[in-house]
């Protein structure tokens, strides 16, 4: 019995002691502490999280700039980025797209020819085309908008496209397709289309040269002088979205289009950036869905800016602010030279706060670099810079930032 009991007692398992659990006074202190924590460090781990955000838009928009450059070096064509508007505030933009220029337009068919008339001494001249050699077979369109440029004959004077003259009055068609950024004129079932175009540089010697600017037009023989000869055209078109995804920037962070531009813009101030164009004068609202484009060379260097539908070509930086939507206007200025009080409650803009970005496009190698925004005078114990051309002395020295 003595060894029967002794190997009962050995495979006995030991009562396990019992847990004591937690009270309720217990938890509830437990969470006092933790929210006293959560109301120390919120705050002071908001601005860290804000300013993280901010870089990490504007990491953004300069790996986007790079990804153009290097997709034009790639495919020897001119391809861009489009940094489309807000509808809502047209001053700013959250959505980037990369956009390629198509080949130049010649017209439908292999003989397609245009005949050219000045009106008078102006810059203003006529271009008639016939509709059967360039609107599209099936949309009976012309593929060409208001800002495009055309050339003739392959020499180096451009004209930009102002709009239709199907009335030959030597004035813009009052036509609502007619605006600046809407593409393809409706031609309709006319014989002929009549472009108004405008000598991009006035001093440019204009060709071909009609010898009657004053004679009637179109003209029916344009071998007496009332118009130019026949000649070859070639219309170089805006750039269009490529199959590539766009790229929206994170919440609450913009690129304040009133605030980038040129130095010689921030120095006119009349406007200073890249503001909206108002269509309608009339509605208190600015509607202008036209993008700024810049577009980069096959060789790297900033070819070209779009700006109000205009293209241009680029001597200086380019300086494009990465900044908060709260420090935005709540509507676009009008005129652009009185701005709106900013939606920040310090009311400063932007351009004021050291903590934004700037992205600064070399426009001879096409580089981009990011900098910080130059501050220079005290305002309520924060530095602010003085204006908008010393907010970019750190950038227009090409003083990058680095890390994260």
């Amino acid at each position: 019995m003595t060894g029967w009991w002794a190997r009962v007692f050995m495979h006995k398992k030991p009562i396990p002691d019992e847990r004591r659990g937690v009270t309720l006074i217990e938890l509830l202190v437990v969470i006092t502490i933790l929210l006293i924590l959560l109301a120390v460090m919120v705050p002071r781990l908001r601005p860290m999280m804000e300013q993280r955000r901010i870089r990490e838009a504007s990491r953004t928009v300069s790996a986007f700039f790079y990804a153009a450059r290097n997709r034009a070096m790639e495919i020897g064509r001119p391809v861009g980025v489009s940094i489309e508007r807000l509808k809502i505030q047209p001053e700013a933009a959250v959505t980037l797209r990369m956009v390629e220029e198509p080949p130049a337009y010649a017209g439908d068919v292999i003989g397609a020819r245009a005949i050219v008339r000045r009106l008078g001494t102006s810059p203003l001249f006529q271009v008639r085309l016939n509709t059967a050699e360039v609107a599209s077979m099936l949309t009976q369109t012309l593929p060409v908008a208001v800002g495009d440029v055309i050339t003739f004959e392959s020499q180096g004077v451009r004209y930009r496209i102002v709009g239709l003259d199907l009335n030959g009055d030597g004035n813009p068609d009052a036509d609502p397709d007619n605006l600046i950024g809407d593409p393809n004129f409706p031609v309709q079932s006319t014989p002929f289309a009549v472009l108004l175009v405008k000598l991009e540089d006035v001093a440019d010697t204009p060709w071909p040269v009609t010898n009657n600017p004053s004679a009637p037009f179109p003209p029916e023989n344009p071998a007496n002088g009332i118009g130019s000869r026949p000649v070859t055209f070639q219309i170089y078109r805006r750039p269009e979205s490529t199959a590539a995804a766009p790229v929206r920037l994170p919440t609450g962070t913009v690129i304040d289009l009133y605030s980038s531009g040129t130095d010689s813009m921030a120095l006119m101030g009349n406007p200073s950036g890249f503001v909206p164009v108002d269509h309608n004068p009339s509605t208190p609202e600015i509607e202008d869905p036209t993008p700024v484009i810049v577009l980069f060379a096959p060789d790297g260097r900033v070819q070209r800016v779009f700006y109000q539908n205009t293209q241009s070509a680029v001597t200086e930086p380019i300086y494009l602010l990465v900044g908060r939507w709260e420090r935005m206007p709540a509507m676009a200025s009008s005129p652009p030279t009185q701005r709106g009080p900013s939606l920040a409650e310090d009311g400063l803009y932007n351009w004021q706060d050291m903590t934004n970005y700037w992205l600064v496009v070399n426009p001879n190698t096409g580089l981009a670099v990011t900098a910080p925004v130059s501050g220079t005078t005290l305002v309520n114990n924060v530095k602010v810079p003085n204006d908008l051309y010393t907010a970019r002395n750190d950038a227009r020295q090409m003083k990058g930032v680095g890390g994260r």
